[in-house]
């Protein structure tokens, strides 16, 4: 089953401190491929952006799939809850 990401898109708006991201940083926090509310190179995009992808590619070795998603999930909703966005957007597992 693959992460059940809820496409709230803070991860997009909030990639200032994530190293491997920074060739896309606008200079304010927002990815440039952040457009309308959604990715423009969804298909495209980098694989620190495709949580399932990168787990098989980077942080396999590191974690199991349940501590990686469990990460993932605490990281997403800790921005939700900073944004003050609506409790629909949680992710569950």
């Amino acid at each position: 089953m693959p992460f059940p990401c809820t496409g709230c898109g803070l991860c997009c708006q909030q990639i200032h401190n994530i190293v491997e991201l920074q060739e896309y940083h606008s200079g304010d926090g927002v990815c440039i491929f952040y457009q309308k509310q959604q990715c423009s190179i969804y298909q495209n995009r980098p694989i620190v952006c495709r949580i399932d992808d990168a787990y098989d590619q980077i942080f396999k070795t590191r974690f199991t799939i349940d501590e990686y998603y469990k990460e993932n999930a605490k990281i997403c909703n800790q921005l939700q809850m900073n944004a003050a966005m609506d409790a629909i957007y949680k992710v569950r597992l």
